[in-house]
């Protein structure tokens, strides 16, 4: 194996002990934990972290990452200062597991470029999708920007300074931030790129997103792998209504012979999480997506 692989404890379906205890039983390096779901900064104590990390290496693993999983894009403006208080909280836990990454959602990149007045849609019925209280109060003023944030090329606007504020604090920590895009549109992806000065980042490519928005992975992957920093592993079916629903693996429209050894011809140093986020089983999917890409792959001797 070629690639260094990894699972999402999440997809296991079981408290966090149980499901490192089943992700060890595949042939993988590491386990992605989830900051929302599963190691809530709220929850860990220094002493809980160690011990957290001390438990995944006793199974031969190390932690691939964090998630900080969210229903919303970055920079919707509901419950907006409570996710980037949330996400802040994350930036602080990697270092301590061993790892530098946390991958946060994006979402569509607003158009620089438009001025026309975007409507408010109206807001989710779940008020706690976004809420996590934690002591970190360093955000930007962001109150009096989402309120001008009315059109594309303010939220655009906004979303670079999220960014810049995000990764700066990040660095302080050890932690880079890995962006989740709804769909991988270059030009405005590499514009945002360019406005994020204060720190690093690193741009997380999703097979399954690419199938779901009619993109070649092959080729989005080349056109962007200078700048990916995390690999997520799906596969997915386009469907006539123009959206997507996520399958799995080998059952989408993703060309696993072509996208496979395209990552290790370009000799990633990235984790890659084999991951299934949807249908009835997940575990089992999991289990056999592993078993199918190592026999796609060369040996790695």
């Amino acid at each position: 194996m070629t690639l260094r692989l990894a699972v999402a404890t999440e997809d296991f379906g079981n408290p966090l002990r149980q499901a490192i205890e089943q992700a060890a039983k595949n042939k993988i390096q590491g386990l992605r934990l989830n900051a929302r779901t599963e190691v809530r900064a709220e929850d860990f104590s220094d002493t809980a972290l160690r011990q957290l990390k001390h438990y995944v290496a006793e199974h031969q693993l190390s932690v691939a990452g964090l998630m900080y999983s969210s229903r919303h894009a970055i920079y919707d403006e509901q419950h907006l200062e409570q996710r980037l208080d949330g996400i802040r909280a994350a930036l602080t836990l990697v270092r301590k597991l061993g790892t530098s990454e946390l991958l946060v959602r994006i979402g569509r990149i607003p158009d620089p470029g438009s001025a026309t007045p975007v409507t408010k849609l109206g807001a989710p019925t779940d008020t706690n999708v976004d809420s996590l209280r934690n002591p970190f109060s360093f955000a930007p003023a962001v109150s009096t920007l989402q309120s001008a944030a009315t059109t594309d090329a303010q939220k655009f606007q906004l979303l670079c300074d999220i960014l810049n504020d995000l990764s700066s604090f990040g660095g302080r920590y050890g932690a880079l931030l890995q962006l989740q895009f709804s769909s991988f549109e270059l030009p405005r992806i590499q514009q945002l790129l360019s406005r994020i000065t204060a720190g690093s980042v690193g741009i997380v490519f999703d097979s399954a997103s690419c199938a779901m928005t009619g993109s070649s992975p092959v080729r989005v992957f080349r056109d962007l792998y200078q700048n990916v920093g995390y690999v997520r592993l799906r596969d997915a079916q386009k469907d006539v209504d123009g959206g997507g629903i996520e399958v799995p693996f080998g059952d989408g429209t993703v060309d696993w012979t072509e996208l496979l050894p395209t990552l290790v011809e370009a000799n990633l140093q990235t984790w890659v999480c084999v991951e299934r986020t949807g249908g009835d089983q997940r575990n089992d999917d999991v289990r056999d997506a592993i078993r199918r890409i190592e026999q796609l792959l060369p040996s790695s001797g």
